[in-house]
């Protein structure tokens, strides 16, 4: 037996030195919370029964002993003590057991009846048992004490006490007695974290490591290489971190050495996670071809990308006799340094413009004899073919090649993992094809998306919209599946891509609770309860947050509005909804909710004056959702009758116009249904006044958010009639097309002014870019124009 000392975690950083952390950005603190019990663990348990009798009680007595027939479970056995140390102060006794003795015992048992990373847990006055089928389940049962104590188990006044010539001050820990079962729903739990656009040192990556392990993900996706930066060193290629992991005047950048990705493994597979790198081939990969020219069809003039994002039409050369050798000697080194089966290559967004344009890569066409066949063109043919090439040499080397759903071809090998991040049709097809799949939908898990409507608030992010709730509720499957089908389903992966995220505070706040809601969903996948009940269990894990030193967002849930129109008696109808059992209270002079002072939301209104609509929903438990705050402005053109001379695009209709002038802006997110859409064509629209009026100005909402391949306007146009037959113009402005492929999403209310005229009808032309700005990854291609609100004065 020996004594386990309270700093001995050699997993984890011992407890204290987190507590009361602040990292970045306001934490979230409950004033109170509910005791803690085994119900308030997130993920869920499968099964918790709470028993009577008296607690077990952890002194300085306790011992924690596993079986001498596996001797490596003193690992999870040594991490557990330290763990109690820490909150105790006792430094407690480990040990391997050959009888039992049940009398103040912490046990760790193998169980090989229980699921894969599966775990038991039965606490009586006596003894607790821990029992697992394998070391990875005893790890997650440590891992779920370990939420217990950070959750501030109630537990007896502090006492000192002598234990041999050693003075500790401790306090001894009660668990309430309990038959407890546990298992993950998903073999496949991972998280990916893109080093290319942004580089985290190895103590912030292993710091992140600690967060996947925390929440009891299994796999580290690492998003080694981009067009921004390579981030691995390749021996037989010095360049590649000489010069490809550089970027930019200043030269920002940096690399793992061989020894540092060695730290890396074995620091994640004491955790038991298993680290999938990802080297993007052939595309997203200036980078190397900076580094080595004769990569790429020019063979020179290659620069690493300075922007963070978008997509380059600079990619491998799939025809010349560098290419493949070169990738084949990089994945050889890569697979020496990784011990897991899989090695992601990517695949993704491949512009085929320079193969359409290089000698090589047509004589590599000709040569495999690939034409056009249907809605495919010979270059994607001769990318296939390249995947399949990859896939069978990463088999000879004993490992399996996962690629992002645009590798997905008929003659691909079955053996082939399919990343599916383009929506749940990709992940049935590849299903279909005999693939296996794991799901990591950009609309559900992708975490550097907003997490909040309200945008301009937040940092920086790409551009779509993820709010927790939709994280939680992610659809693993398609309905339509067979029972087959479904089992290739290996499990999901959050994905967080580092366009905007250059820091740990950042990371954190993009990262969490949202890695909350995917752990639960992936852990718990089909007995998943509602989105408020996993709420009312978070308020416990943030404060673990904080102990742990981690930074969070304060986004938890929302309030959603309907807004219609109703031009016939000149009102807006609202009608406002949040989660099941929250009270909405909102204010109409611009003041903040209060429950005290504000109106409690019972059914729609109605209004018809300019003001500001502020509403707060809020939990019993504390918590509180975002603000909901929309401006009504009312002026002479709102809730009048409005006519569309150009169809704009079907999903984007706008209620035939009426959104126009409902008096409402649109928050900056294109799919509320509050704007009108068109594509490749102008946005022509005449509002009636209904009766002659003097006017002098026009002001025109509209959205950029390059994103989603929507521009602003072009032009805009003011034309004014008496009759709405003859029209006159009155004014007209041109724009400046933007230029970072990247920029930030924004509505803009673009205001033409003129001489005071008198008119019944105004004619409002507003005219789009004739296509997306270079560097965008749909250059030349024609954006999306949408227009919201339209007021006139």
């Amino acid at each position: 037996m020996v004594k386990v000392n309270i700093c001995r975690s050699a997993l984890f950083p011992p407890i204290s030195l987190f507590l009361f952390i602040f990292v970045g950005f306001s934490l979230f603190t409950v004033d109170s919370v509910a005791s803690v019990s085994y119900r308030n663990l997130i993920p869920e348990p499968v099964s918790i029964v709470e028993k009577e009798g008296r607690p077990f009680v952890v002194n300085e007595q306790t011992k924690v002993i596993y079986s001498g027939n596996y001797p490596e479970w003193e690992s999870v056995a040594d991490l557990l003590a330290a763990y109690l140390s820490e909150s105790t102060g006792y430094p407690l006794t480990i040990g391997k057991f050959s009888k039992l003795q049940r009398s103040n015992e912490i046990i760790f048992e193998r169980n090989f009846q229980l699921p894969k990373e599966g775990f038991k847990l039965e606490v009586t006055e006596d003894y607790m048992i821990i029992e697992a089928a394998d070391l990875a389940g005893a790890f997650y049962a440590v891992q779920m004490l370990r939420q217990l104590l950070l959750l501030g188990w109630e537990r007896p006044a502090e006492q000192e006490k002598r234990i041999g010539e050693v003075i500790v001050s401790g306090k001894e820990l009660s668990f309430p007695p309990v038959a407890l079962e546990d298992y993950p729903s998903m073999s496949y739990r991972g998280a990916m974290l893109d080093v290319s656009r942004h580089f985290f040192s190895v103590a912030q990556v292993k710091r992140y490591i600690d967060l996947l392990a925390f929440h009891r993900l299994n796999h580290f996706h690492w998003h080694l290489t981009d067009d921004q930066g390579w981030r691995i060193e390749i021996e037989k290629y010095p360049n590649l971190t000489k010069v490809g992991a550089w970027r930019g005047a200043d030269k920002y950048g940096g690399y793992y050495t061989h020894e540092d990705i060695k730290e890396v493994v074995a620091y994640a597979a004491e955790r038991f996670i298993t680290i999938i790198p990802e080297i993007d081939m052939p595309g997203h990969t200036q980078a190397a071809l900076a580094a080595y020219p004769e990569l790429g069809c020019m063979g020179k003039n290659y620069e690493v990308a300075t922007e963070v994002g978008g997509v380059h039409k600079d990619v491998m050369c799939l025809g010349n006799d560098f290419t493949l050798p070169f990738v084949k000697d990089v994945l050889k080194e890569v697979a020496g340094l990784f011990p897991g089966v899989f090695i992601h290559i990517g695949g993704d967004e491949v512009p085929k413009d320079r193969w359409q344009q290089c000698d090589a890569c047509q004589k590599a066409i000709t040569k495999h004899g690939l034409k056009d066949a249907g809605r495919h063109t010979a270059e994607e043919f001769l990318q296939s073919a390249f995947n399949e090439e990859i896939a069978g040499y990463l088999h000879g080397l004993g490992k399996r090649m996962i690629g992002w759903d645009e590798v997905l071809s008929d003659s691909l090998s079955r053996e082939v993992t399919i990343m599916s991040w383009r929506g749940l049709g990709r992940a049935t097809a590849a299903l279909r094809k005999g693939h296996s799949v794991i799901v990591s939908a950009d609309s559900h898990l992708y975490l550097n998306h907003y997490q909040t409507i309200n945008s301009e608030q937040e940092p920086r992010a790409t551009g779509g919209l993820v709010e927790m709730k939709k994280v939680f509720e992610t659809p693993f499957f398609s309905l339509q599946l067979s029972t087959t089908e479904k089992e290739r389903v290996l499990g999901a992966e959050a994905c967080l891509w580092t366009s905007f995220i250059d820091n740990d505070s950042l990371l954190d706040y993009m990262l969490l609770p949202r890695l909350a809601a995917f752990a639960e969903a992936a852990w718990c996948e089909g007995r998943r309860g509602t989105y408020d009940h996993f709420l009312h269990r978070l308020p416990g894990l943030l404060n673990c947050y904080n102990r742990l030193g981690y930074g969070h967002a304060n986004h938890f849930f929302t309030i959603s509005a309907a807004y219609q129109s109703v031009p016939e008696e000149r009102n807006l109808q609202i009608s406002l909804e949040s989660l099941p059992n929250t009270e909405i209270y909102y204010t109409l002079d611009g003041s903040q909710p209060i429950k005290s002072t504000s109106s409690l939301y019972k059914s729609a209104f109605r209004i018809d004056k300019s003001c500001v609509l502020r509403a707060v929903s809020y939990l019993s438990d504390g918590l509180s959702s975002d603000e909901l705050r929309q401006e009504i402005f009312v002026n002479k053109a709102t809730f009048r009758p409005v006519r569309l001379l150009n169809a704009p695009s079907e999903r984007y209709q706008g209620e035939n116009g009426r959104v126009l002038v409902d008096g409402i802006r649109s928050i900056n997110f294109h799919n509320t249904g509050l704007w009108v859409g068109n594509h490749s064509s102008d946005l022509s629209v005449v509002i009636d006044l209904e009766s002659l009026q003097s006017i002098s100005s026009v002001e025109v909402s509209a959205l950029t958010d390059l994103s989603a391949w929507i521009m602003g306007p072009q032009s805009i146009s003011v034309f004014v009639s008496t009759d709405g037959e003859k029209y006159a113009a009155v004014s007209r402005q041109i724009y400046d097309a933007p230029t970072d492929a990247m920029g930030e999403k924004q509505s803009d209310l673009n205001r033409l002014s003129f001489d005071a005229t008198s008119a019944r009808y105004v004619k409002i032309v507003a005219e789009p870019f004739k296509s997306l700005p270079k560097g965008h990854s749909g250059e030349n291609e024609p954006p999306f124009l949408f227009i919201d609100e339209i007021r006139i004065y």
